[in-house]
């Protein structure tokens, strides 16, 4: 019965949807009353059948410019979640991007709108459906060789993935794909159904505003890639690809320095260089940059050497546990940029993320903590030198690390140990049990041991030349505290 009611909801949402593009209705109208329909029906947003509906009846039987736009306006009202609807168009898309080039265009104009922002997706509902539907769809783990199936590694899989792909594509656009030397492994670049006579029979038909818009896409493509690696973002994300996947990354870039050396189109754009899309993946650029500006190849390896969470032995299947503490990465940027006002404040989202991270990544707090601060201290060392405007970035990064990430973590105790103290009350009639829930939780011994071990990493402990009068002064403040002498202002 059940099933029954659930297939009659996507009955009347497929109906919604041809009815709305006979009639040419207003996209933005017809994703407010799509959203009612389904709200109403209980269905959680952003939907991932959603999603595979509407991409199902585009590909290709409504192929139209006004079912392109139903299916752009359901991924910024969040009734569809975006990654999954560029997921699923990829599988139908680019192979079948010589035959529907109009398709190509709309899937990287999508790519474009939807493609770097992942704040939403992480902290919102369906997180870990979303990605596993991703998985399922391209294959992430097994392509990549990873048996573990958590979120965060997964979204760094398809922003990689999705890079590869136009890459690929763009290689083989110009039949270039045939020359790269690491040829055990491809994505899909050519529908596999499509018979060897019915590709010559439409390669024969091509039109001149055909192959232009073709040659067009090609151009179009190359420059997402660089956009991909530019990103404040995405480029953080594939720094951790290469850091953590060596191989699929050394067969990455050796396509790309094919296309860099043999492409005609990435010659012809007009946004995008040879060398500036060659200087994006070298060695010597900082990806962790706020602005990715190139850095000598000394400081670049003191970063990498400083960014990972825990020890390779601690790595799970060759990928370093540090991907699970990306979101706080991004949010820690995001927060310093302050282009936009959140409803709640810095602390409270900040404590509701780590809390989240905590619960899908089913680590310790020791491990979380350590995340977090790990996370605070490189955005401090990322400003060592630079001073932007009138206001100097680093005394805001100061306090993202002082302030906000440590009334963040005093929160998650005080609400673990209230919870303690609920407990003492229920049971203060079992003296046993009231000896254990008033004792110090796992969640105050995982911050004693995070702070205790980050002693190790003395490369981001030290403070920026502006910094260190005033950070060794506090120093001093908290050694005489713990030794239990008068702390007073004249002695400093």
């Amino acid at each position: 019965m059940a099933v029954s009611v659930q297939q009659s909801i996507w009955d009347t949402v497929l109906e919604t949807t041809k009815t709305a593009q006979d009639q040419n209705v207003e996209p933005l109208m017809w994703a407010i009353q799509l959203g009612s329909t389904l709200n109403s029906a209980g269905v959680s947003l952003p939907s991932t059948e959603l999603a595979h509906l509407l991409v199902s009846h585009i590909c290709w039987d409504n192929n139209l410019p006004i079912s392109w736009k139903f299916l752009d306006k359901a991924l910024t009202v969040r009734i569809a979640p975006p990654i999954l609807v560029l997921a699923l168009l990829s599988t139908r898309v680019i192979p079948s991007r010589q035959l529907h080039p109009a398709a190509y265009r709309l899937y990287i104009e999508l790519l474009k709108r939807h493609a770097f922002s992942f704040t939403l997706l992480i902290n919102g509902p369906n997180y870990e459906k979303i990605m596993k539907s991703i998985d399922d769809i391209l294959h992430l783990s097994q392509t990549f060789g990873l048996k573990v199936c958590e979120p965060g590694l997964l979204l760094l899989e398809f922003v990689f993935s999705v890079v590869w792909q136009l890459l690929d594509a763009s290689l083989d656009d110009e039949g270039l794909l045939e020359l790269a030397q690491e040829n055990n492994f491809r994505w899909s670049t050519r529908p596999e159904d499509m018979e060897i006579d019915s590709l010559n029979s439409f390669n024969e038909k091509r039109t001149e505003h055909h192959e232009g818009l073709c040659k067009a896409n090609t151009i179009m493509a190359i420059e997402m890639i660089g956009e991909f690696l530019r990103n404040k973002e995405t480029s953080r994300i594939l720094y951790l690809a290469r850091k953590n996947m060596p191989l699929h990354w050394g067969a990455f870039i050796q396509r790309l320095r094919l296309l860099v050396v043999k492409s005609t189109a990435l010659k012809n754009s007009k946004n995008i260089t040879p060398e500036v899309l060659l200087q994006l993946t070298s060695d010597t650029r900082k990806l962790l940059t706020r602005k990715s500006k190139t850095v000598s190849q000394v400081e670049f390896h003191a970063v990498m050497a400083s960014g990972s969470l825990i020890s390779s032995a601690d790595q799970c299947n060759g990928t370093s546990r540090s991907a699970l503490w990306l979101p706080i990465d991004l949010f820690l940027e995001d927060a310093m940029d302050g282009t936009q006002v959140g409803a709640n404040s810095a602390v409270e989202t900040l404590t509701g993320l780590v809390k989240a991270l905590q619960a899908v990544n089913v680590t310790t707090w020791h491990d979380t903590f350590l995340g977090l601060w790990i996370a605070a201290l490189r955005l401090v060392q990322r400003e060592r030198d630079p001073s932007e405007g009138p206001v100097p970035r680093l005394d805001t990064c100061m306090c993202m690390l002082l302030c906000i990430s440590t009334l963040a973590i005093a929160d998650i105790i005080e609400e673990d140990e209230s919870e303690l103290i609920d407990k003492t009350e229920r049971s203060s009639c079992n003296p046993r049990k009231e000896k254990q829930a008033t004792a110090p939780g796992n969640v105050r011994k995982g911050l004693i041991t995070s702070l205790k071990l980050l002693g190790e990493y003395e490369g981001l402990l030290a403070a920026p030349l502006s910094v260190q009068s005033i950070a060794n002064q506090a120093a001093v403040k908290a050694i005489m505290l713990v030794s239990g002498l008068t702390v007073g202002n004249r002695l400093l």
